[in-house]
């Protein structure tokens, strides 16, 4: 991985770990709802929310329900960011 590929996984989870309410090293770019407790449709829309105030990214509808690991929301802000 590159740093800036590292950077954004890094701030993803940082996302994540606030809307989760958990602390980030028990998130990796593998987790999921069925790893995270706490990830459920309400956080999920949540979570969703939140990265795109923090990317300045706007994630397609359709889109977000296939966002089902911070992985995939990573590769997805990268596609939006044409990164």
């Amino acid at each position: 991985m590159t740093d800036s590929s590292s950077d954004l996984t890094a701030r993803v989870i940082s996302v994540a770990a606030d809307v989760f309410g958990v602390p980030a090293d028990t998130l990796s770019a593998a987790s999921t709802p069925e790893t995270v407790e706490a990830w459920d449709s309400i956080s999920h829309l949540n979570l969703m929310l939140s990265v795109e105030q923090s990317f300045s990214a706007a994630i397609p509808p359709e889109r977000m329900p296939e966002l089902t690991s911070l992985e995939k929301l990573v590769a997805e802000i990268r596609r939006l960011q044409g990164v």
